[in-house]
């Protein structure tokens, strides 16, 4: 049997306080760039008009909540995302001003810009998916200006 003193749980109490919080804030870290890369990855395939990858960046229960319509679903968004891709922009630029991680939930919220001329603000709920990547899985966004 191994026998602890004092000093020596003392000693791996502080270790562990000091480990365990940079082990968490490294983790954050990648989740962040993670999500950031969402971000990127949703910009390039929109102006590529590369729908296949744009649904992939979707969780299979994923909602969106477009402004002046009501929400739609994943499975009822996805079969039409083809055809509305037929044209894409020019342009789009995705601004991430914050995000938050807390367990295998995350939200973010920003800004975009279509074409240097349409700008609004999102804000988007991340699921963590079994594998550990992140897809969006309820994205609510409007228009700075009609």
């Amino acid at each position: 049997m191994i026998k602890f003193s004092k000093v020596t749980f003392a000693a791996f109490t502080m270790a562990a306080t000091f480990v365990l919080p940079a082990q968490l804030l490294a983790e954050s870290a990648s989740d962040e760039q993670a999500i950031l890369e969402i971000w990127s990855t949703y910009a390039e395939s929109r102006v590529a008009g590369d729908a296949k990858t744009w649904l992939g960046l979707w969780d299979k229960e994923g909602i969106r909540l477009p402004p002046g319509a009501p929400a739609v679903d994943f499975t009822t968004f996805a079969p039409g995302t083809p055809e509305r891709f037929a044209n894409p922009p020019a342009s789009m630029e995705i601004s991430s001003e914050e995000v938050v991680i807390t367990g295998d939930w995350a939200f973010s919220r920003g800004n975009f810009n279509v074409n240097n001329a349409v700008e609004g603000k999102f804000l988007t709920i991340f699921r963590r998916q079994e594998d550990g990547t992140w897809r969006i899985y309820r994205d609510a966004f409007n228009f700075n200006s009609e």
